[in-house]
């Protein structure tokens, strides 16, 4: 499955990026100075600490940008891990540019800046590979074993807790319907004495997605956590358009054909 965790969607998370890489950068290079570093940035007048420390700076700063902007426009993408890797690979190229006008401007370099560019990328791409894998792969691990399976016991109580952390409604697992993503809020839509209700939580589908996976909710759709105990049937009208519907309630929850087979393997 190419769907990307909910860690991923944590600013901490994003802030392991942003300190971890640089500073495996630096390290990196002042212990090791690779392919040639050390001759191309002392730039014959002892400035190759100087240097490093400056490209590490400017590495900081685009890591900053750029997963900042991953974390703010996580909740609005697919959330598919190929976004991820297709982000870091843009944040290579980006750095790579930067790294080339950099050595250019401080006179290192005397090749044309895109034959420099070519020289830099090969080297950034190189050097990054390292961290931006273990902390994906760390990320990864951290993310399966939080991971719980669902258990099946019928009094099993899910606590919803609102963005500052109060507890705002306490569920049976069996009693919730699904959960709707509403703006700035979610709506979690259950059953109480056999009759449909919703309670309105001010909270995020990225904030509820840990608690929903520990209780054996099932993302369909981006906007919708869906219990595959209640799902009677998936049915595809006209369109090509995927729906679950949801027993003895006659309501149909949309369903994205990204997961579809994964859904139809849960009932």
């Amino acid at each position: 499955m190419n769907r990307l965790p909910p860690i991923f969607g944590k600013f901490t998370t994003h802030l392991w990026y942003i300190l971890l890489t640089p500073a495996f950068f630096l390290v990196f290079f002042f212990i090791y100075t690779p392919f040639g570093s050390l001759e191309a940035l002392d730039m014959g007048r002892g400035l190759f600490f100087f240097n490093v420390t400056i490209m590490m700076c400017i590495l900081l700063v685009i890591m900053a940008i750029m997963h900042l902007a991953f974390y703010l426009l996580y909740r609005h993408m697919s959330q598919s891990l190929w976004q991820l890797i297709g982000w870091i690979d843009l944040e290579i190229i980006v750095t790579t540019f930067f790294f080339a006008m950099y050595i250019c401007l401080m006179g290192g370099s005397k090749v044309p800046y895109f034959e420099e560019v070519a020289i830099c990328l090969q080297y950034t791409f190189l050097t990054l590979f390292y961290p931006f894998f273990g902390i994906t792969m760390i990320c990864l691990l951290v993310h399966m074993e939080r991971r719980e399976i669902p258990t099946e016991q019928p009094g099993e109580s899910v606590r919803f807790q609102d963005a500052s952390g109060k507890v705002r409604i306490v569920l049976a697992k069996d009693a919730i319907l699904f959960v709707k993503a509403e703006e700035n809020y979610v709506k979690v839509h259950y059953l109480d004495n056999d009759r449909v209700k919703d309670y309105q939580l001010r909270t995020s589908m990225t904030a509820i997605a840990p608690l929903m996976e520990k209780h054996g909710m099932f993302r369909c759709q981006r906007s919708y956590y869906i219990n595959p105990r209640h799902i009677v049937a998936l049915r595809k009208d006209a369109n090509e358009l995927i729906s679950a519907e949801i027993k003895a309630t006659g309501l149909s929850i949309p369903v994205s054909r990204k997961v579809y087979q994964e859904l139809s393997a849960r009932l």
